[in-house]
């Protein structure tokens, strides 16, 4: 008798319990969003409704109506550093990460002892390459915290701001301090590598291949070293490894080539540049080893295709350098620097833009009114009209109203009548200044004027 009173005590209760159990957060312990909006809709918008309304909304993707709710929490809760961090969070979503940046930052003001918050805030400030903030709120962070995430956090600060011993420091210290962190360990390796310091990048690899030899981001980098050391045989070992485990990205078959390359075994190259030529069909270097490997095989033809591709990609075509050089003309023009703007002109004219004969006329115009060079520019306006058609004609051209056309038959027709100015003037400053005597007609008048002149 006492155990079903028990019983039916314990069931009475389970009863009453699942009567009192709010449908709003059943709903959303269930993953059903939907529902939970509907019935949050239909009740008086509290605070704790509204989180549990902006989080539903995110949830199923929504993220900007969960903003507009957030930010209606932040005026209702506004000494809450979650409201903030919820903020936060949706206008990252949305990649409004300017407005997130001022969320987090006041949410690290209302709680500093919020590591999640500050993590959020230092991880944002370095993907806006806001490097300097990062460097302080991370050098804050390491004075508390000495964990992992922080002095990586301080780690990709200094090398965002170029302090690149200071970030090697961190990388070490963790390295030290927690040894299992593979990332350390290949992030240091890359900044030797980068440094051309590769014994350095062998040593900190070594050193966590201690723990782990088959972590792949560790033998990447420990690989890459290796080869570019020229210390192909233990570079080949360590490729071949990654290709074990399944890394056949581009940079493993690339370096694996080229040190199969450099040891001789061609064979094994080609095949492996094959696969690398897939991922870059037009990289230079690669069609490089790849053509040389071919050259030494059975492959010979094909090792011909890939140098002449290689020759091809690595020249930029003509339309390319010219507006390369357009650009930097203007860039001279703009800086008044004259001579090296007509310096452009004539590499562009020589090499690039041969048939735009229109370059000599604006050289021209650049030697006589910014250098005041007169011979240059009769130079120049001489080789224009040298590129003139025999059968053009001196007109210049016209539209149905009459108004002239600037066409080129229209600057040659200006640099003809220019050029013809200044001979003219050139041949009355030069009679002016004694350097041409007119020639006379009559003896006896000459040898008057002679007369003349000796007294």
């Amino acid at each position: 008798m006492r155990k079903l009173f028990i019983l039916l005590f314990f069931s009475a209760s389970s009863l009453l319990m699942a009567q009192n159990t709010n449908p709003i957060q059943e709903a959303m312990v269930n993953y059903d969003y939907e529902t939970a909006l509907t019935l949050i809709d239909k009740e008086t918008p509290t605070v704790p409704l509204l989180y549990q309304k902006g989080k539903a909304l995110k949830s199923l993707g929504n993220n900007r109506e969960a903003l507009q709710v957030y930010e209606e929490v932040v005026m209702q809760d506004s000494l809450n550093p979650r409201a903030y961090i919820e903020a936060a969070e949706c206008c990252k979503s949305l990649l409004k990460n300017k407005q997130a940046l001022k969320y987090y930052q006041k949410a690290v003001d209302l709680n500093p002892d919020n590591k999640y918050a500050r993590i959020q805030y230092i991880t944002l400030l370095l993907n806006q390459r806001k490097f300097d903030e990062a460097l302080g709120e991370s050098s804050l962070l390491t004075e508390t915290d000495s964990s992992a995430v922080a002095l990586h956090l301080q780690a990709q600060s200094f090398e965002g701001v170029d302090d690149i011993l200071a970030a090697l420091g961190c990388y070490e210290n963790i390295q030290e301090k927690y040894p299992n962190d593979f990332l350390a360990a290949a992030k240091a390796a890359r900044l030797h590598i980068e440094g051309a310091f590769y014994n350095y990048a062998i040593e900190a690899t070594e050193k966590y291949r201690q723990i782990d030899s088959t972590n792949v981001v560790v033998n990447q980098q420990n690989a890459l070293a290796y080869c570019l050391m020229k210390d192909y045989q233990t570079a080949i070992q360590r490729y071949e490894q990654l290709l074990s485990l399944g890394d056949s990205t581009f940079t493993t078959c690339y370096y694996l080539g080229v040190s199969y390359y450099a040891v001789e075994k061609f064979y094994e190259a080609h095949d492996i540049l094959e696969v690398a030529r897939q991922y870059d069909k037009r990289n230079v270097n690669l069609l490089y080893y790849l053509g040389r490997s071919c050259s030494k095989t059975s492959w010979k033809d094909q090792g011909v295709a890939y140098l002449e591709e290689a020759v091809a990609y690595a020249t930029p075509p003509d339309s390319a350098m010219v507006r390369l050089y357009v650009g930097l003309t203007d860039c001279y023009k703009m800086a008044l620097m004259p001579k090296e703007q007509i310096k452009t002109m004539q590499d562009r004219y020589d090499k690039y833009d041969i048939e735009n004969h229109k370059l000599l006329y604006d050289m021209a115009y650049v030697y006589q009114y910014q250098l005041k060079d007169k011979k240059n520019t009769e130079r120049c306006l001489e080789a224009f009209l040298k590129t003139r058609p025999k059968n053009s004609s001196e007109q210049p051209e016209t539209d149905d109203k009459g108004n002239v056309i600037l066409g080129l038959s229209t600057y040659y027709g200006a640099a003809e009548t220019w050029l013809k100015d200044l001979r003219e003037k050139k041949k009355v400053d030069d009679f002016f200044q004694g350097k041409v005597i007119a020639v006379p007609t009559n003896t006896k008048k000459t040898e008057t004027s002679r007369d003349t002149v000796k007294k």
